[in-house]
């Protein structure tokens, strides 16, 4: 029997999707994006979701769509507070996998993906760059299906493809193995797909006849192993458990003594 309980699910696969507890830091977060996107454009006046989803119709190509997008990311680096924002929507989630002391990514990484788009992510794995121990959560801001979504592996398929690798297999093999064995994820606006750095994945080219909006932020536990990118320069603080606080608090004593 296949199990409904997508914490039991993502410890089965690595990977699972879960609802926003609470939709309303969600929705914010969307408007306001949408609000500044719409001025970067000549905006004809559509509703959010006919703007996101035949966003494509405004003809940006190459480095026009780049532009648009560092652009916006940019904004919403300084305007926003996305890790914020997505870790109130889902709270419950977050902190049922890393716990209740959680630091997040501090930069923003948002995809506009039209349709026909080569400037695709490549099959790939998070971890060992990132930290095993952090969740990866990737949050459309429209319904994703088929090749508007991206493709995932399941945890044995991404351990069997990591081991053809390490026994000397080529980049090439390890992404045809993945693509072979991967899912195009059904996700709907309100879900994310939370997975570990150590899952394979990646983006198909979108042949749909929609552009795929989406964010991803990445969450861990403080006192968790990190990767590459150490807490100063790559993490900031959300939240902290009493015991973390009185500690620091003692440890700053003492190391001031």
């Amino acid at each position: 029997m296949k199990t409904t309980d997508p914490l039991k699910t993502f410890e089965e696969r690595g990977y699972a999707i879960f609802s926003a507890v609470d939709r309303k830091p969600l929705d914010e977060l969307r408007a306001r994006i949408f609000d500044h996107a719409k001025t970067l454009v000549p905006y004809k006046g559509e509703k959010m979701e006919d703007f996101f989803n035949k966003f494509h119709e405004y003809g940006l190509r190459s480095s026009e769509l780049n532009k648009f997008r560092m652009d916006l990311m940019g904004w919403c680096n300084r305007e926003l507070r996305v890790a914020r924002s997505l870790h109130e929507a889902f709270r419950g989630h977050i902190s049922a996998l890393v716990g209740p002391d959680v630091v997040a990514q501090k930069g923003t990484n948002l995809v506009v993906q039209p349709p026909g788009d080569k400037d695709q992510t490549p099959t790939h794995r998070d971890a060992p760059m990132s930290s095993h121990f952090e969740v990866i959560v990737w949050v459309p801001l429209v319904d994703v299906y088929k090749t508007k979504s991206m493709f995932i592996s399941d945890r044995p398929h991404s351990a069997q493809a990591l081991g053809k690798l390490q026994a000397g297999g080529s980049y090439g093999d390890f992404c045809s193995f993945i693509e072979k064995h991967s899912t195009n994820l059904e996700v709907d606006y309100g879900q994310a797909c939370f997975f570990a750095g150590g899952i394979a994945h990646g983006c198909p080219l979108n042949a749909e006849k929609e552009t795929r909006w989406s964010l991803n932020m990445r969450y861990k536990n403080i006192f968790s192993p990190y990767g590459t990118r150490g807490i100063n320069d790559y993490f900031e603080l959300l939240t902290l458990s009493p015991l973390a606080k009185v500690g620091f608090d003692f440890e700053k004593l003492e190391h001031a003594g």
